[in-house]
């Protein structure tokens, strides 16, 4: 599947009227409404949204004319194939109105321009485990996460250490059993989609 790499903000302005897209990746449904929340700004006049995610979709007008904002968005999002991928368009109104042909042209540029400037990588759905090692490996341990090129999103230090890690293959896991001689323990938390390795 394809996305954006990272969130990315363009701005155009029309007929004095300031819009400002929002390009955000996300793979969670339950994420969704948060990050909509968050990147939407309450003070100004629009903050209308299109995202798909997984077999999930929506357009959103937030007070425009009916099918000028949300759905414009929604169908550039799909010309272009991407996927968990949220796009929030808010809209500062400059005092002059642009018609329904004008909005949907906005909205429409709004998306396609931000995505211009956006990185878009293919992803693929990674199994996401926490590694326990006790201090004594961890110097090895991490020598390995290097030499395997393992992405590691965060550490902790209690009892032992803990590591989160995107794991696509889990003959890494052997590999731990050997250099910890089976002194090591794992859960598997999940899976997330991440960018694709060449």
């Amino acid at each position: 599947m394809i996305s954006v790499k990272e969130v990315t903000t363009h701005t155009i302005v029309i007929k004095k009227s300031e819009f400002v897209c929002h390009l955000i990746p996300c793979s969670d449904i339950e994420q969704a409404k948060s990050l909509i929340a968050q990147y939407s700004d309450l003070e100004a006049t629009h903050n209308c949204v299109a995202y798909i995610i997984g077999s999930h979709e929506r357009a959103n007008d937030d007070g425009e004319p009916s099918q000028t904002a949300g759905m414009p968005m929604l169908n550039v999002l799909k010309m272009q194939n991407l996927t968990n991928i949220i796009a929030i368009v808010t809209r500062y109104f400059g005092g002059i109105k642009l018609g329904a042909g004008g909005l949907t042209r906005a909205y429409t540029q709004s998306v396609a321009e931000a995505l211009k400037h956006a990185e878009i990588v293919e992803k693929e759905l990674v199994d996401l485990y926490k590694i326990f090692i006790d201090y004594s490996h961890t110097r090895k341990f991490e020598h390995l996460l290097k030499q395997q090129n393992i992405k590691c999103l965060s550490q902790e230090y209690n009892e032992q250490v803990s590591y989160l890690c995107y794991l696509r293959n889990t003959s890494f896991l052997d590999q731990i059993q050997e250099i910890t001689s089976n002194q090591f323990s794992y859960e598997k938390i999940g899976s997330d989609y991440i960018e694709k390795e060449n």
